[in-house]
């Protein structure tokens, strides 16, 4: 199983973040599920779920974008990545303002990927 995970770099509810997890793959064994997630340098969501879903031993695929080539279109190019790769579910963790994580809501959602927003 697939989640992708997409959420502000501000976040910081940990508890939220594995009670996501831990619901969206209740009836998969944990060493079948693999946590795809953007890698963000600055913390909040992304390094949240990638250590949560270590405890869990979970398998962990990061994503980081490529500022330096890509400048402001990097977030998006990266999102688009992850969406493309498969999910079988998307785990959303927006604040106010979280331009990204709604960018890649919204291409998770047209690619049918179900998303839960938390």
């Amino acid at each position: 199983m697939r989640v992708l995970i997409t959420g502000s770099r501000h976040w910081t509810d940990r508890a939220t973040i594995r009670d996501a997890i831990t619901a969206a793959t209740r009836a998969v064994p944990a060493s079948e599920v693999t946590i795809v997630h953007g890698d963000c340098p600055y913390g909040g969501a992304d390094l949240i779920a990638a250590d949560v879903a270590t405890e869990l031993g979970m398998r962990v695929e990061a994503h980081p974008a490529d500022w330096k080539r890509l400048g402001k279109a990097a977030g998006p190019h990266r999102n688009q990545l992850m969406v493309d790769r498969g999910a079988d579910v998307c785990l959303a963790f927006p604040e106010q303002g979280s331009r990204g994580t709604w960018d890649c809501v919204r291409r998770a959602r047209t690619a049918g990927i179900p998303v839960t927003v938390n």
